[in-house]
């Protein structure tokens, strides 16, 4: 029987997935009237908006901590603004397809950074569920990777972004939050729009309010959902599971993001996709559900793991 924890792990991984996986072709519809640098500056700006709001509305502080300034600037910059930033300039200049399954290569760098950076020790089932996931993204989309060397731009742009992600979701889970997610979230947004806002200004003309109405549906997909709900999500995974876990279950993301291009573009889905759907799932599974083999926490003395946890649900 599957404990709550695990239920709710299963659910947030769920969520994150549909976050982020339309996300992807939604940015492809939004990137036709609106440039790279002016989507990013209105994304961190209504993401911060919108979380700190959200924040307020809970009665939660936006203080920031002394000791959590550092952490914050550093996970701003590399999970929120390198990602963003180049996975923008990255899809511009290769496939939608092949430029997922190199932003999905964050597992791999992730679990092999924080062996030495958090001192963890993937399982035989973490690093199986790896294998099976990165084998899962190699058959949906192989095809796509033929054509990659003729692009090298995309590509690099796309491995610093997974470089970016994997490297912030390290530091994320290194540092002791005290702040609630929300916060957190909304300060990285807030961090990372004076990164993009000048560039916008300066290298790109003001964005045309006549924009297409499907261009505006996944503006506003992109913004509500997948930046500021999405990152959200994010936030509460890579606290509540290991770095190992949660990259790795963030694998199903670019699959559901394939499926979301196929029923937009309506598109006839191909056999690959249905056995990569699958050996994804077996990922997701193996490294989510580990049963947690520590010994269990008296109810008078609950430890600060549980304490947060228990904040977060």
């Amino acid at each position: 029987m599957i404990s709550r924890a695990r239920a709710l792990d299963l659910t947030l991984v769920a969520l994150i997935s549909v976050c982020w996986g339309l996300n992807w072709p939604s940015v492809k519809i939004v990137l036709t009237q609106i440039p790279p640098w002016t989507l990013r500056s209105i994304g961190f700006a209504v993401g911060a908006v919108v979380l700190f709001a959200f924040a307020r509305l809970r009665g939660e502080s936006l203080a920031i901590p002394r000791g959590e300034r550092w952490p914050l600037l550093g996970v701003a910059l590399l999970n929120m603004a390198g990602f963003n930033i180049c996975s923008a300039f990255g899809q511009m200049n290769m496939a939608t397809s092949g430029a997922a399954i190199i932003a999905y290569t964050m597992p791999a760098w992730a679990m092999l950074m924080a062996i030495p950076l958090l001192g963890e020790r993937p399982d035989g089932r973490q690093w199986a569920g790896l294998f099976c996931g990165l084998a899962g993204l190699a058959v949906l989309l192989g095809p796509d990777l033929a054509r990659v060397g003729a692009l090298p731009l995309g590509p690099a742009f796309m491995l610093t972004a997974a470089f970016c992600w994997a490297l912030g979701s390290v530091l994320m889970k290194r540092t002791a939050w005290t702040m609630r997610p929300a916060a957190v979230t909304g300060w990285q947004f807030a961090l990372s729009l004076p990164v993009v806002l000048p560039f916008a200004l300066a290298l790109e003309p003001a964005p045309t309010l006549a924009l297409e109405p499907r261009v505006v549906v996944a503006l506003a997909f992109h913004l509500l959902i997948a930046m500021a709900a999405g990152y959200l999500l994010w936030f509460s995974i890579v606290r509540r599971l290991s770095v190992a876990q949660a990259s790795v279950s963030s694998l199903i993301v670019p699959v559901v993001g394939v499926t979301g291009a196929i029923l937009v573009l309506g598109e006839t889905p191909p056999m690959r996709t249905f056995l990569s759907l699958a050996l994804i799932l077996c990922a997701v599974l193996l490294v989510v559900m580990v049963r947690d083999r520590r010994p269990p926490v008296p109810a008078a003395a609950p430890s600060l793991n549980r304490a947060n946890c228990e904040q977060e649900g």
